[in-house]
């Protein structure tokens, strides 16, 4: 027994030195070895900021980009590496959600921006943990509002200047008729109506003859009162509807009471 195990370490020094080999096969990967080289490190660059971690760190959530096959549509051969042109400061919160499963809220971020990160690489909002989860309801809550308030002012401001916008146009078409074609017609239309109520006023005074049973002679306003009663109200309806819209177009209503021409509407309009 001795002798033979004295025959077989002449054969491993020899082994060992080099000059002969044991076994003919190359020797098994051990099995960290293994591990490493089908788990690797992998290299994230977002945006000029590298962060490195393990493969299996991010396959252990395989529904997010991150996790999936769809990451590789942003690798680069040339530098080895995965570009995101994403925000490095937030992927920094979402990286050590790979790495302890635990999702957190950075207070000092935006709302808005951090859902934005989050929905593009794919992570839901509610897993964020119980420590955190408080401040971000409250967080989008307050966003949401703020939103809310920013779009009924919006709508507020649009009504507005298309109030504005509107009157500007009516006050134009009021002192330059050749604007529009409906400023033109009404422009004549009042033009019109004023010319028949200086002449309905002139007719009302010239004398009609006299009346059945009267010996004095009558005008036509006495003779005609219905009929002039009807045409002075029509007259009287379209200057106050041209004054109600000139006031509401003025730019300074102030002004446009005061000035001549509205005295003067007024003092036509009023005897009525």
């Amino acid at each position: 027994m001795a002798a033979a195990v004295a025959s077989w370490m002449q054969f491993a020094r020899a082994a060992a030195i080099g000059w002969m080999p044991v076994a003919s096969a190359a020797m098994p990967v051990p099995p960290r070895e293994t591990h490493r080289a089908r788990n690797g490190l992998i290299v994230l660059n977002v945006s000029g900021m590298k962060f490195q971690t393990w493969r299996d760190t991010l396959e252990r959530y395989p529904d997010t980009l991150l996790g999936s096959s769809e990451r590789d549509f942003f690798f680069l051969e040339e530098n080895n590496e995965y570009f995101f042109d994403r925000d490095p400061d937030i992927f920094r919160h979402i990286l050590n959600f790979y790495r302890t499963g635990k999702l957190h809220y950075p207070r000092q971020e935006c709302i808005s921006a951090y859902e934005e990160e989050l929905a593009f690489f794919g992570i839901l909002p509610e897993i964020i943990g119980d420590c955190c989860y408080e401040d971000y309801k409250d967080r989008r809550r307050e966003n949401q509002e703020r939103i809310q308030d920013d779009e009924d002012n919006d709508q507020t401001n649009e009504l507005v200047s298309i109030d504005a916008s509107f009157r500007e146009t009516m006050w134009r078409a009021f002192e330059n008729p050749h604007t529009s074609t409906m400023a033109l017609v009404f422009y004549y239309v009042t033009g019109f109506f004023i010319a028949v109520s200086v002449m309905a006023n002139v007719v009302e005074t010239v004398p009609c003859g006299a009346a059945p049973n009267r010996v004095k002679q009558m005008s036509c306003g006495e003779r005609y009162a219905l009929a002039f009663f009807c045409l002075d109200t029509a007259c009287v309806m379209i200057f106050t509807v041209e004054y109600l819209l000139r006031l509401v177009a003025a730019p300074s209503r102030y002004r446009f009471v005061r000035s001549v021409m509205s005295v003067i509407d007024v003092v036509a309009i009023m005897p009525y």
